[in-house]
């Protein structure tokens, strides 16, 4: 099958038929559900408040359980502190992150700000409000809706295989050293996936490690959901900010020329003067809505980064021991965490080449043929142009590709430095 043939059966697997608005989505609606499960869905703006007070009271609960699962993991770390090995008290820190970027994701989502970005995004800036415009719109709306789709199926079987994993691979340890059985060796601990301070109990007796064991499963589930979802859905609306560009790039670089080859007439200049303002004013929509981004994701993004730097050094000390047990337990999730940041951070990197290409086709545009006021015009435009359609975190530093270097750079240095300190120990 050709690439065109596929990409047909995609669009019909993800063809939503006849809806009246972007919430009517197939992958926007599996987005809705999986968000409300950390009560991170803003209701309130689509105009269902009794939901909303509900799902906010929710997502309290959830922060208030969170951060004292972070205060008795912090406490286990230091009680056992000589006890845990190097290795094992990585993965104590390494869990306890998580915990801590989870609670600063459930925060963004009750801040008004967010939860205007995302009403935005849904009932302003989808390209489904702007592909009657033409039918290169149409097209791009069409495409974007498809990666959409396809992006958010993705997703979600990462998630579902990752929490799987992170779960279950404890249990099959304690199954495969017969911690189960009658004959259950002596002086040895149950595994867990996530520790906390408890009673000895919880990690010497069968019916302790049951119970640590099935809270253990929504509590990782949430906590998996608030590190995925999130990205999951900035990188929808990256994927909506990119195809806005690439219809006013289309829209610059099909400027009509003038008839007579040489200069516009009057009326021509006229048109070209209602042309200049409608691609004017789809930039500054543009621009204002990533500037909104910006502002709503600032502390988001930069919490996402400066994580970034410990998880990923942490999962390379632990799966650069090279044993099997390590390899299986914390390969998956060594992959797919660089995954996540180099995937968002290629996304990115994605709008500011083409916030780059659209400088490039501003003043590619036939100005040459305008009159004195449209030159002006496009003058003026151009010079708004050189500002880059970027995100960025703490509302300093445009996110992409640098960025994503720059931390796996600082990652690779701390990394050398523990293994040293590893093997000293």
């Amino acid at each position: 099958m050709t690439l065109k043939g596929v990409y047909e059966v995609l669009k019909k697997r993800f063809d939503d038929g006849n809806v009246d608005s972007p919430l009517d989505f197939k992958y926007v609606g599996q987005l809705q559900f999986v968000m409300s499960t950390i009560g991170s869905w803003p209701y309130k703006k689509f105009g269902r408040s009794t939901l909303a007070v509900i799902l906010s009271i929710y997502n309290a609960i959830l922060i208030f359980v969170g951060v004292i699962l972070l205060v008795l993991g912090f406490m286990y770390m230091r009680v056992n502190r000589f006890k845990l090995s190097f290795f094992d008290l990585g993965h104590n820190i390494l869990c306890w992150i998580f915990d801590l970027l989870y609670i600063q994701r459930l925060l963004t989502a009750r801040t008004d700000k967010y939860q205007e970005t995302i009403k935005d995004y849904l009932h302003a800036f989808n390209l489904f409000y702007f592909k009657g415009r033409s039918s290169y719109a149409a097209k791009v709306h069409e495409q974007i809706h498809v990666i959409s789709g396809m992006f958010t199926i993705y997703v979600m079987w990462q998630m579902a295989t990752g929490v799987s994993l992170f779960i279950f691979y404890p249990w099959f340890n304690n199954y495969n050293r017969g911690m189960f059985g009658e004959n259950r060796p002596e002086n040895i601990t149950f595994e867990h996936s996530v520790y906390y301070y408890m009673p000895d109990a919880v990690y010497t007796t069968a019916k302790g490690y049951w119970m640590l064991f099935v809270f253990n499963i929504p509590t990782s589930y949430l906590t998996t959901i608030g590190l995925c979802v999130f990205d999951l859905l900035l990188c929808l609306i990256v994927f909506q900010i990119w195809g806005h560009l690439r219809i006013l790039k289309y829209n610059l670089e099909h400027m009509p020329l003038p008839e007579n080859g040489t200069m516009y007439s009057v009326e021509e200049n006229d048109q070209i003067r209602l042309l200049l303002k409608e691609n004017i004013v789809h930039h500054n929509f543009i621009i204002k809505f990533v500037d909104r981004c910006s502002d709503a994701f600032s502390e988001y993004l930069f919490a996402f980064y400066l994580c970034m730097q410990f998880i990923t050094c942490i999962l390379l000390l632990e799966v650069t021991s090279f044993t099997a047990d390590s390899l299986a337990k914390y390969g998956p999730l060594t992959i797919g965490m660089h995954q996540q940041l180099i995937q968002v951070s290629i996304l990115f990197e994605m709008l500011n080449t083409k916030s780059e290409q659209l400088i490039d086709a501003v003043y590619a545009t036939p100005w040459e043929y305008m009159d004195s006021k449209n030159r002006r015009t496009m003058m003026i435009f151009l010079h708004r142009t050189q500002t880059p359609v970027s995100l960025k975190a703490a509302k300093v530093v445009p996110v992409g590709v640098n960025t994503m270097s720059a931390v796996l750079k600082t990652t690779f240095s701390y990394f050398m430095m523990l293994k040293t300190l590893a093997g000293e120990r």
